[in-house]
């Protein structure tokens, strides 16, 4: 039945192929705000009048709601004896008279267009049972729906050479049609001055359908419905974006195109591969488009569901954006229901779509998948229109009317009779985890390493498989092995960060006087947050003559306010020896120099800032929007600088170890900024003699001769620095940042040499990040060299060669990465070639 009427609906558009021949594809949106000409005036006035006539017509075979019973009510909206007069009156109304008449009136075939669209009511059914063409927004007021551009597009779709009367290409160019009746601006990097601000319809479409025919998308794809479809093709990503997301996919992380997991397929990359935080974002690059940057750079919330919704749309997986107050997240289409891969679980936001509430979407959803039945809860909302009902989707966007009220208990009924499960989040800690889920992780069989057999060449060439590295020697959960999308193996190095326990500053209201002194370092040992743990931020200086003071805007009479600290050198360390869970070793006092001035946080950063930033306040010792913010983890203080970083545009971050301590002393060498006696402590700090047990406002005490006020005391404050208890010793003169935090990605081949001598290696390599890079080395030699990687921007690429000295017979070759972060790599093979 559905295929009989959209085979007629199809024959009757393409009938509008010869009448529009000359209409521009240029999108015509300035015009709605145009003053009417007297022919658009007469077009208007003709609409207006069969709008009214369809209206009358309609209500004399509808009757009054007083006189409905239950029995005329399922007849009304079970019947589609309505249909032809109902869409017609409802599209007129949504795209208003004058909306309508302003697209006709540019000509005659504009005009055309749009009265054989009105004659053509099974089009239109299939239109608004898609939710209809978009609608202009101006200044958050919503305008005519574009049917008179949808049309258009549809129209310029048809002459495509890649149309075809298949089903698939109907409901693609009609879901393009609607989606892009309000044209969409496309995201290009800033060097492509060529580049259109707007994204074509017409390519979209053949982009998909090239894409679908060459079976690059995913196979699901074919059977997507025209409103599902219009949340694949609505992004704002040019068409080669889409392809290189496609490719950069299957290249880097193939184990997540081909993870049978419909929910994490293709999306887990932004668990494992975008980073989370901001402090990245400063290095976007012009010459690469958006979700490349992203990629690359990572950032919050928002910008991780962006890519995440990006790699979505580019293998045909219909997705939305579902932000709550103060995070992005994200939702996608499956084939057992929408899941929630970035977020908190349904019922915690909003959506872009006409159904706001994210429950309320949901329910959309479930009940568009019993196609017949839901015609129905379209139909009460259509009836809803000819008596002026404001269109509700859900009880949340206010008290329905009658008409919709009954298309809502519609939709209830069969989602209970569907018996459909909601299907939970699935990725709730995505939003600001920084490591992959286990799920994610998907190592080959040891059948398929075996297969890995390394291969001498004629001439002495040893071509090395990337998967045959020796599994007893090295380290799996620092290397992936897996399937590639096009057969054989490869490994992928997965990103790595400094590990270790951080280093906390300036004591605490529960310490003693000992314990609030520039010297004095504590371990973050236990549970990672406590009562009295809390932060102080730190800022990159920009320009060459900054302030003395700035102040950073967070909202609305929210800000922090930071004070210059001049580069310059200073005695740092203290006075314990002592190694424990909570102690640290403070010896042996050594000479500091900072090269350079930085920024530093006025004050501790309060519950007032955190929560504008966080939207949470994990405080537990006083409550106030003064109060130091406290029960700050290590990832919670990073988080909430990265978040500043990316609302102000500014390198806001933690400070250095050596940065607090230099800006404690403010140019003194005592054990306190004012002296070698403790007794004045009260007057800068509270501590354990005279806090009363808890924190409280800062400010309150005097500060330093830098103006830093609450130093010591108060709550202990966190920086950037990891502890190592030889670090001191070993500690670099000039802007020390923390010790190494050790070595990761660690492979050992065995490699039998034909002859001895001098090789060159290179390694096949994807990457996504600058300034990757490989040690290698080889134990029977000794010979060990640094090979700094190629950015392949997801592509294959071999890298430049190293030198390595080989044995004849065996030898042992190590590849491992240090000097993090680092980022992933994916690898395929190793090649060894002997040195002319």
């Amino acid at each position: 039945m559905r295929m009989d009427r959209w085979a007629r609906a199809s024959m009757a558009c393409l009938i509008l192929i010869w009448v529009s021949a000359s209409v521009s594809a240029v999108p015509q949106d300035v015009v709605q705000d145009s003053p009417l000409s007297k022919d658009g005036q007469k077009i208007e006035s003709d609409y207006s009048e069969l709008m009214e006539q369809l209206r009358a017509a309609l209500l004399k075979q509808i009757p009054k709601v007083a006189g409905l019973g239950e029995a005329q009510i399922q007849e009304l909206i079970q019947s589609e004896a309505l249909d032809d007069d109902l869409v017609r009156f409802v599209l007129l109304r949504e795209a208003t008279p004058s909306g309508l008449a302003r697209f006709a009136q540019k000509g005659s075939a504009e005009k055309s267009l749009v009265d054989q669209l009105l004659a053509n009511t099974e089009l239109i059914r299939e239109m608004l049972l898609a939710d209809g063409a978009k609608a202009e927004r101006s200044r958050n007021v919503l305008g005519p729906a574009q049917y008179g551009r949808c049309i258009e597009i549809y129209h310029d779709i048809q002459k495509s050479r890649q149309f075809d009367e298949s089903a698939l290409s109907h409901r693609l160019a009609l879901a393009i049609s609607l989606e892009h009746a309000v044209p969409i601006e496309q995201s290009n990097p800033e060097s492509d001055t060529a580049a259109s601000d707007l994204v074509d319809p017409v390519s979209r479409f053949e982009h998909y359908q090239s894409a679908y025919r060459g079976g690059q998308l995913d196979r699901s794809f074919g059977r997507l419905t025209t409103w599902e479809l219009r949340m694949v093709v609505d992004g704002d990503e040019p068409d080669e974006t889409l392809s290189w997301g496609r490719e950069m996919l299957r290249n880097f992380r193939p184990d997540h195109v081909l993870d049978p997991s419909d929910g994490w397929r293709y999306v887990s990359i932004v668990g494992s591969n975008v980073k989370y935080g901001s402090e990245c974002v400063k290095n976007d690059r012009p010459e690469l488009q958006k979700y490349q940057n992203i990629l690359m750079n990572g950032g919050v919330c928002g910008r991780r569901a962006f890519f995440g919704r990006f790699i979505l749309r580019a293998f045909g997986v219909p997705t939305i954006a579902r932000p709550s107050r103060g995070h992005g997240a994200l939702a996608h289409w499956t084939p057992d229901g929408w899941v929630v891969n970035l977020g908190g679980g349904w019922g915690a936001g909003w959506t872009n779509t006409l159904y706001k509430d994210d429950a309320d979407f949901l329910k959309n959803t479930q009940a568009r998948a019993n196609t017949v039945a839901f015609a129905e809860v379209k139909r009460a909302h259509w009836i809803g229109d000819l008596f002026d009902e404001p269109r509700v989707y859900g009880y949340s966007q206010g008290d329905p009317g009658f008409w919709n009220r009954v298309a809502l208990r519609r939709q209830q009924e069969i989602i209970d009779q569907g018996s459909l499960v909601t299907l939970e989040a699935l990725g709730e800690e995505l939003a600001e985890a920084d490591e992959p889920v286990s799920s994610q992780v998907r190592d080959v069989s040891d059948d398929a390493l075996e297969s890995n057999q390394i291969r001498v060449t004629e001439g002495g060439e040893i071509v090395v498989p990337a998967a045959a590295y020796l599994r007893e020697s090295s380290r799996p959960k620092e290397v992936l092995a897996m399937n590639r999308f096009d057969g054989g193996t490869q490994v992928f190095l997965p990103r790595f960060f400094p590990k270790g326990l951080t280093i906390l500053r300036g004591g605490t209201w529960k310490g003693d006087p000992s314990a609030c002194t520039s010297g004095h370092r504590m371990l973050s040992g236990g549970y990672g947050r406590y009562e009295n743990w809390g932060l102080r931020a730190a800022m990159t200086v920009q320009g060459d003559r900054p302030p003395k003071a700035i102040s950073v805007r967070l909202a609305e009479g929210v800000s922090i306010d930071f004070v210059l600290i001049p580069a310059g050198s200073f005695l740092m360390g203290g006075e314990s020896a002592v190694d424990g869970r909570f102690e640290c070793v403070e010896l042996p006092k050594h000479e500091v120099e900072l090269t350079k001035a930085f920024y530093l946080g006025k004050y501790e950063v309060t519950q007032s800032q955190y929560e504008a930033v966080m939207n949470a306040n994990p405080s537990r010792s006083s409550k106030g929007p003064d109060f130091p913010v406290d029960n700050v983890s290590e990832s919670d203080a990073i988080s909430f600088c990265g978040k500043v970083s990316e609302m102000t545009g500014m390198d806001v971050r933690l400070p250095t170890e050596a940065e607090w301590e230099h800006a404690s002393r403010a140019g003194t060498s005592e054990t306190w900024f004012f002296g070698d006696d403790a007794a004045g402590i009260g007057e800068f700090a509270w501590f354990k003699g005279n806090a009363g047990g808890h924190s409280h406002a800062v400010g309150l005490k005097k500060p330093n001769s830098w103006g830093l006020y609450d130093i010591y005391g108060n709550v202990c404050e966190r920086i950037s620095d990891k502890y190592e208890r030889s670090y001191y010793a070993e500690s670099p003169r000039a802007d020390p940042s923390g010790p190494s935090p050790g070595t990761n990605s660690h492979l050992e081949y065995r490699i039998n040499a034909p002859k001895a001598g001098r090789y060159e290696l290179m390694v096949n390599v994807v990457t996504v990040n600058y300034d990757q890079r490989l040690n290698v080395a080889v134990k029977q030699t000794g010979s060990q060299s640094l090979m700094e990687l190629p950015f392949t921007n997801g592509g294959w690429e071999m890298s430049n060669s190293v030198t390595v000295m080989l044995d004849e017979g065996e030898n042992r070759l190590t590849l491992w990465r240090d000097h993090p972060p680092q980022y992933g790599i994916a690898m395929d093979r190793l090649v060894i070639v002997p040195s002319p």
